[in-house]
C-alpha cells in the first residue's frame, strides 16, 4: 500500500486522467455550442397584414419556416393575410424554426338566415347580427302588431329563412308601426362607431340616413360621429322611421 503511495507514475497517470477528462468536457460543450447555434438568434419578423403570397419570400429569408394553423372571417380586413402569429415579432429563435400563422379567410363565410319574422325589431337586429347579418332600412307599415318583423329582403328581393347568405349581408326589414302615428325620442350617438349607432337607431325602430366623413378619415369603420341631425336635445321627438344624418372624424384613439 505504501509503495503504491510513493509510487510517482501513480500520480503521474491520474493527473492526466483528470485533465484527459476536462478537455473532453470542455470539447463536448463546445461542440453543443457550435452543434445548436448558441448565443446565435433570428429575431421573428412581423408577418400581420401580410399577404399569404408574400410568406415563402420574406420566410425564407430569415432562414425559418411557418405553418398556417387556422383561418378566422374577419370583414374589416383584406382576405388571405395574417391575423395573427406564434412566436410574436421580435421574438429571438433559433434558425429553422417553425412560426404558427392564423390568416384571414380567402373566402367568404356563408350563413343561414334566421327565423325573425314576428319578433320585436329589437330581438331581430341581435339576432341578425349574432348570426353576422347586417341590419339595412327600415320600412315601416301600418299593422296592427308594433314593431314587430312583417317582411325582409335583400337589395329588394324576399328572402327566405333558412336561405343561404353570405357573412355581413344587409338585410333591410319592414315593421309593423301600429294604426298610430307613434314619435320616439332622439338618441344621443356622439362619439360613437357608425357599427355602435347603427345597432341603437335600428333598435329604437329608426334609420341612418346621409353619412359625411371629414377628409382625414381613412378607415369608415374607426371613425366617430361628431355631429347628427336632427341633434339630441332632451325631450326631442321624431317619427318612427325617420333617419338620422351623420358626421364622422377620426376617432381620437387613432390620433396617437
Amino acid at each position: 500500500m505504501f509503495k503504491l503511495l510513493k509510487d510517482k507514475k501513480l500520480y503521474k497517470n491520474v493527473v492526466l486522467a483528470g485533465v484527459t477528462l476536462i478537455l473532453l468536457f470542455v470539447g463536448w460543450l463546445k461542440y453543443l455550442s457550435i452543434y445548436t447555434n448558441h448565443d446565435d438568434f433570428i429575431l421573428v419578423p412581423e408577418l400581420y397584414d401580410l399577404e399569404i403570397s408574400s410568406l415563402d419570400s420574406l420566410v425564407d429569408s430569415h432562414a425559418l419556416r411557418y405553418e398556417i394553423i387556422d383561418s378566422i372571417f374577419d370583414k374589416s380586413k383584406q382576405k388571405g393575410v395574417v391575423v395573427n402569429q406564434d412566436p410574436l415579432p421580435n421574438t429571438k429563435v433559433k434558425e429553422n424554426r417553425k412560426i404558427y400563422l392564423t390568416i384571414n379567410s380567402l373566402q367568404t363565410r356563408k350563413v343561414y338566415f334566421p327565423d325573425i319574422y314576428d319578433l320585436t325589431l329589437r330581438q331581430a337586429v341581435r339576432k341578425l347580427n349574432k348570426n353576422g347579418l347586417e341590419v339595412g332600412k327600415l320600412t315601416y307599415r301600418s299593422d296592427i302588431a308594433t314593431n314587430k318583423i312583417l317582411n325582409y329582403k335583400v337589395n329588394g328581393i324576399n328572402i327566405q329563412i333558412g336561405q343561404e347568405l353570405y357573412h355581413g349581408t344587409t338585410v333591410d326589414l319592414v315593421v309593423g308601426k301600429g294604426l298610430s302615428n307613434e314619435k320616439i325620442l332622439v338618441p344621443n350617438l356622439i362619439g360613437l362607431l357608425r357599427a355602435e349607432a347603427n345597432i341603437i337607431l335600428k333598435s329604437t325602430s329608426l334609420n341612418i340616413g346621409l353619412e359625411y366623413f371629414n377628409t382625414s378619415v381613412v378607415d369608415s369603420n374607426s371613425a366617430t360621429i361628431y355631429k347628427q341631425y336632427p341633434s339630441f336635445t332632451d325631450g326631442k321627438e321624431i317619427s318612427v322611421g325617420s333617419a338620422l344624418d351623420l358626421y364622422f372624424e377620426v376617432s381620437k384613439n387613432d390620433t396617437f
